[in-house]
């Protein structure tokens, strides 16, 4: 199974902008579910960190994902020379 990105940098574009969308809802239910309803709105770098912090926490385990499966490419072909 081949987990290369075939999408065409419209959709790319677009995926992006949802993935945003999906990060930025989901900050303010969390940050007014534990400070209240209103908090995120009142305070917007607490929903700029939690999209960074998001962002960066799904960048760092697909990164992870990819390197382990060049490690594990490279390991078989070892074996097998």
């Amino acid at each position: 199974m081949s987990n290369r990105v075939t999408a065409d940098n419209d959709t790319l574009l677009r995926q992006a902008s949802m993935t945003a969308d999906e990060y930025f809802h989901a900050a303010i239910k969390t940050i007014d579910d534990e400070f209240g309803d209103g908090f995120a709105k009142k305070h917007p770098e607490l929903i700029a960190g939690f999209m960074q912090a998001a962002a960066h926490d799904f960048h760092s385990g697909v990164t992870a994902r990819a390197l382990h499966e060049i490690a594990d490419a490279v390991e078989s072909r070892n074996h097998m020379a």
